[in-house]
């Protein structure tokens, strides 16, 4: 299923949420939609941007340190109850959604996270990693929206995408989200079976994200 929806208003949809094919996080003004995974309503760092402070897989999910603490046990809660691996990173980044872009094979992570996290990183989200960048832009959480069928990158990637599909496994288009954006995670919550754009995505970019992503 594809799908345009805005959260009062407001298009770029995946600043607060993140959707796996295991599980969903989302916060609480993001409209009620129908998923067949288990759903958690959470706040990160006193804020309902979700999608910017945490970045997962069916296997795990990382959160920043500076989370508060009723937050992390609500989140805590909820991964244990559904087997989902749970780490707090601490990096002078917080932004982790922004930095690292990953699907249950591989995780690409941003040079600006400290190689330090690399064996944690590994071991919670259960992949092969890589440092790198997508067209040229450290920011790879952002450019990069990964799902386990396919990718949708940056528009500046287009001459890379060659790594990238050896990165993954997986095929791919370059693609923007709300008339031209080119950080295609804002505007794009997904996962293998759903993906849910923001409302000013055009007619044209839906057809890139559909093809890109392979939903039906």
């Amino acid at each position: 299923m594809l799908k345009q929806i805005s959260i009062k208003k407001d298009a770029f949809i995946g600043l607060f949420g993140l959707l796996t094919d295991k599980y969903c996080l989302l916060s609480y003004d993001f409209p009620n939609v129908e998923l067949d995974v288990p759903v958690l309503r959470a706040k990160i760092y006193s804020t309902d941007l979700t999608g910017i402070f945490c970045v997962g897989n069916s296997n795990g999910l990382l959160i920043p340190d500076v989370i508060e603490n009723d937050e992390e046990k609500k989140i805590n809660d909820f991964c244990k109850k559904n087997n989902i691996n749970l780490w707090k990173i601490s990096t002078d980044f917080n932004a982790l959604g922004n930095l690292i872009a990953c699907n249950d094979s591989h995780a690409l992570i941003s040079e600006l996270i400290p190689k330090k996290n690399l064996k944690d990183i590994k071991d919670i989200l259960g992949v092969e990693c890589s440092f790198g960048s997508v067209g040229g832009h450290t920011e790879v959480g952002s450019c990069l929206v990964v799902t386990n069928k396919g990718f949708l990158a940056h528009a500046d990637a287009e001459d890379t995408l060659e790594g990238i599909r050896e990165i993954f496994g997986i095929d791919g288009k370059v693609g923007s989200v709300n008339m031209g954006f080119p950080y295609v995670r804002a505007g794009i919550v997904a996962n293998s079976k759903n993906a849910f754009v923001g409302d000013e995505t055009t007619g044209i970019e839906m057809n890139v994200i559909s093809d890109a992503l392979k939903i039906d």
